[in-house]
């Protein structure tokens, strides 16, 4: 309890009226003269410390239309700081406006909430006070906004501080409404602000407002999102520089690191525009960051804008036409060259007036060949880019899997050399594209017969309960160690024991996308190099989607 606060209580309830009356008339006298708001945050300040501890001192505003609590200036210790704006929480700021009912903290350990946010303090370390009495600024119904004393003390205020701090919000909230209603300016600028909160609100692109020291002073929920901050500690109003990285929440860090010479820049007075950055900390992102320098019509710096577009998807997608560019060139060759060389062959003995029926027939079954494969590698091009911007169709139809696992293996056994064990029962029956899905065996087994060695034993199985159809293939082949396993299914992948063999690295990838499709996944299993692999993919029964579907593109 402070000495104040203490003296009130004892004093008859005449006394105590009189004594918050002189308070609010002292108060009243000093509100009459601030030009702006840090006058009357320093006025607001001066005489709430004669009557209680005020060694932290937090005087904010609050904008009903973007729930958004912009603080005026707070001290800490004796030293004044600027101010910060944040979105409506949960701490007691918040509450308090909410309820528009004070509050009393006797003790912040028990009763509080973790400390949140720091506005503008330069301490290393940040230490919550333990006690702690707030009152809202009240004009009517409306709350205009918070006045809030703290303490490293616990017990430090009582109830005569909340009747103490409410004369002072009394002649706060007056001083308020002179303020904006003297400045002529008040309602176009708040009409500004709002328009502005509404922009900001509805941009997609995450945006950070700096000051001239480089430190933030407002973001939009986009940026809140993209620095993870909406359930960790931000610190406003401090300079975004190398050395105070660390006290950065970890899942922001790595951006905060890539934005300092960003900031730097605009520290300087230079804007910059179009830089790329890439995050891979956890999910690969790309970021194109443009910052615009501020001046005062003076010309002194005021700060920037920084806007971060994620470009992750169109990178993505770039590189995606590349990959298929430079796979198409790479695989056409061979088959274009044999097509061209066949029918030169062909057109040779036809013209040379000495026909050879059998030499005829070899040629032109080579170029039917040919021709096919590069028909064969033109579709997979195209399924992939159509996989990748979501324009895949399939059409889903009761399909017998164990009769379609039992067909593709008939079909292959008389040109393999490999042996083929299928373990299928009768009446598994599900939902989906058998073309497809054929695809996707397909490629399994063909994988299955390429990676493991002549005569050793492929196993197809297809077991199911009531919901889901699991179907598995099992190799004895080169085995994948854990690093393949978790990157198998990446377009374009190749584990390092089969890059000496032919492939693009796509089935897979491909597969797992027609999976996904249908409502299920695909995984990978095995011991290690040399062990053999099994390929598993599970498929729902029964699809609550309509027939033709389009296919979206996989996460």
């Amino acid at each position: 309890m402070s000495a104040a606060g203490g003296i009130l209580e004892v004093l008859t309830a005449d006394e105590q009226l009189r004594a918050r009356l002189d308070l609010a008339s002292r108060l009243g006298a000093l509100a009459v003269e601030p030009r702006d708001f840090a006058e009357l945050f320093r006025a607001l300040y001066d005489e709430t410390a004669r009557v209680m501890d005020a060694t932290v001192f937090l005087f904010a505003l609050y904008d009903e239309a973007s729930q958004t609590v912009s603080v005026v200036r707070q001290i800490d210790g004796g030293v004044e700081h600027e101010g910060g704006s944040f979105p409506l929480g949960k701490g007691f700021t918040s509450e308090v406006i909410r309820t528009a009912a004070p509050r009393l903290v006797k003790q912040w350990s028990v009763e509080g909430p973790p400390v949140r946010l720091l506005y503008g303090t330069e301490a290393g370390e940040l230490v919550r006070p333990e006690s702690a009495a707030v009152v809202p600024i009240l004009s009517s119904d409306r709350v205009l906004g918070v006045i809030s004393v703290q303490s490293y003390r616990p017990e430090a205020y009582g109830d005569a501080d909340i009747l103490n701090l409410r004369a002072i919000a009394t002649q706060a909230a007056t001083a308020i409404k002179r303020l904006r209603a003297t400045d002529q300016l008040a309602l176009e600028h708040e009409r500004h602000a709002l328009q502005l909160e509404a922009v900001l609100a509805g941009m997609n692109d995450a945006l950070l407002i700096v000051d001239a020291r480089g430190a933030i002073v407002r973001l939009n929920r986009a940026a809140r999102e993209l620095l993870r901050l909406d359930s960790a500690s931000l610190v406003l109003g401090r300079p975004l520089e190398r050395q105070r990285l660390a006290q950065w929440p970890k899942t922001a860090r790595e951006i905060a690191t890539a934005l300092v010479p960003v900031i730097d820049s605009l520290r300087s007075g230079t804007s910059v525009d179009g830089l790329e950055i890439e995050l891979s900390s956890e999910e690969r992102c790309v970021l194109s960051v443009s910052a615009s320098a501020l001046s005062s019509p003076k010309g002194g710096l005021q700060g920037g804008v920084v806007v971060l577009h994620d470009i992750t998807a169109r990178r993505d997608l770039e590189q995606l036409r590349e990959d298929i560019f430079a796979m198409a060139w790479h695989d056409m060759q061979t088959p274009i060259t044999l097509i061209r060389g066949h029918a030169e062959l062909l057109l040779r003995r036809l013209t040379s007036g000495k026909p050879d029926p059998k030499a005829t027939r070899s040629a032109a079954a080579m170029i039917v060949k040919h021709a096919d494969r590069l028909a064969e590698l033109l579709t997979i091009l195209f399924d992939v880019h159509c996989l990748e911007a979501g324009l895949l169709s399939i059409s889903l139809w009761p399909t017998n899997l164990g009769a379609l696992v039992r067909d593709l293996a008939e079909g292959l056994r008389p040109t393999t050399r490999h042996t083929i064990n299928v373990l299928a029962g009768e009446g598994v029956v599900g939902e989906c594209d058998e073309r497809r899905i054929r695809q996707v065996l397909m490629n399994l087994i063909s994988n299955a017969q390429k990676y493991s060695a002549d005569g050793s034993t492929i196993t197809v199985s297809v077991v199911a309960d009531e919901r889901t159809a699991t179907i598995s293939v099992r190799d004895e082949g080169i085995g994948l160690d854990a690093t393949d396993l978790a990157q198998v299914f990446h377009r374009g992948y190749r584990a390092e024991s089969a890059r000496h063999l032919a492939g693009r690295g796509l089935g897979l990838y491909f597969g797992n996308g027609i999976v996904e499709a249908h409502g299920g996944r695909m995984w990978a299993e095995s011991s290690g190099r040399g062990q053999g692999s099994t390929f598993h993919f599970a498929l729902p029964l029964r699809q609550e989607r309509e027939v033709d579907h389009r296919l979206e593109r996989p996460a």
